[in-house]
């Protein structure tokens, strides 16, 4: 566990990394923002859960805001950015006729920021205990 966490923070200097990592955050917002103003049409038979796909996005979006910066805290640069971001597709879907606005959505995507959150502190804990190592302090 330790060493994810140095390849992570040797990462994170990486100029061309960080580049890279919001170029394809920028672009996965961006089909977001096309898938949510498409209209999907699923088989009958196919049954997705909606919130879970909400959370399990917003999940991946938190990991690769925060892998591409390490700017703190996490809730003022980068998990109320994505709120406002799901927020917005709401807003979006609202005025697009096939499409609807769902504060259940934007609870999704907050419990996907959240769970992020949650186990990356969890991670971070579980090293911070069995390191000996002060710069994981």
């Amino acid at each position: 566990m330790q060493q994810l966490v140095l390849l992570v923070r040797q990462l994170r200097r990486i100029t061309l990394f960080k580049v890279s990592t919001r170029v394809v955050v920028i672009t996965l917002m961006l089909l977001g923002i096309w898938v949510a103003t498409k209209k999907l049409d699923f088989p009958p038979d196919v049954d997705i859960n909606d919130k879970l796909i909400h959370a399990v996005v917003f999940f991946g979006f938190a990991f690769l805001v925060d892998l591409a910066s390490s700017r703190k805290p996490f809730w003022l640069w980068k998990g109320l950015p994505l709120l406002a971001y799901g927020i917005g597709i709401e807003v979006v879907q609202y005025f697009t006729p096939f499409r609807s606005f769902s504060v259940i959505d934007m609870v999704a995507d907050f419990a996907g920021i959240l769970i992020y959150f949650l186990l990356k502190h969890a991670i971070l804990y579980m090293v911070k205990r069995n390191s000996k190592d002060s710069k994981f302090v």
